[in-house]
């Protein structure tokens, strides 16, 4: 079996699920299949300085500013897009991705929506169907406002940057997720288990959206962009 499968492309996206034959080495998440959404035309360095992934990434904050004409300037994002994603993209360019023709694949494991970009570029019918197979899954979405994207609010967290959006999520019936400086949070937010006590996202699954009912997590500020939110790329 083929370690990744090409689950939906339109004319500027690809989406990718990898960790079919070879379980997921990141120690945070645990061994689940990870789904990335890439930019077709440039890979995934190019387009954040080239402002292209706002295809995959949307209106989310953490992909950084612009200045002059250079953009993802103090990007706060926790993603290290020259690790997986370009590998992934390097792979993909290179044909070693075969389309997906069933899932099979996904029945009894964990999912993991999003590695990377925004999983609302995907068919929520095709999200929903992997879920249905899956024996958990994990996800999240800046796009929670849109309205043609409330159907997502049973899979995914509402990723969220301050407590007003938390409040306004949570009154629209999303489960949110947000990261925060320090130890500062809201009475209704818990504690990210891999935080609390190194219990990986494939043994947690808190953030599965609000099927099982609304939740609130957060996690202290980490990764590669953690610099940027602390100089308050991020209030």
């Amino acid at each position: 079996m083929s370690n990744g499968f090409i689950l939906h492309e339109d004319s500027q996206r690809v989406v990718i699920a990898t960790g079919f034959a070879k379980p997921s080495d990141n120690r945070k998440t645990g061994d689940m299949i990870q789904i990335w959404i890439l930019c077709k035309a440039e890979d995934p360095v190019t387009a954040i300085r080239t402002g292209l992934d706002r295809l995959i990434c949307g209106n989310c904050r953490h992909r950084g500013h612009e200045e002059n004409g250079v953009f993802g300037v103090e990007r706060t994002c926790y993603v290290n897009e020259g690790q997986a994603p370009l590998q992934i993209w390097n792979s993909w360019k290179a044909g070693n991705y075969p389309p997906l023709r069933s899932l099979e694949g996904f029945v009894g494991r964990k999912v993991r929506f999003g590695a990377y970009g925004d999983p609302t570029h995907m068919p929520l019918s095709l999200a929903l169907a992997i879920a249905g197979v899956a024996s958990g899954h994990t996800g999240y979405t800046h796009q929670w406002r849109k309205p043609s994207l409330q159907g997502w609010k049973q899979l995914l967290m509402a990723s969220v940057d301050t407590v007003g959006e938390l409040v306004i999520a949570r009154s629209m019936g999303w489960s949110t997720f947000r990261v925060t400086p320090d130890t500062d949070h809201h009475t209704v937010e818990s504690l990210c288990a891999s935080d609390r006590s190194g219990t990986p996202c494939a043994d947690c699954l808190a953030c599965a959206g609000a099927r099982g009912g609304i939740q609130a997590i957060h996690i202290p500020v980490h990764g590669k962009g953690a610099v940027h939110f602390m100089k308050g790329g991020v209030l």
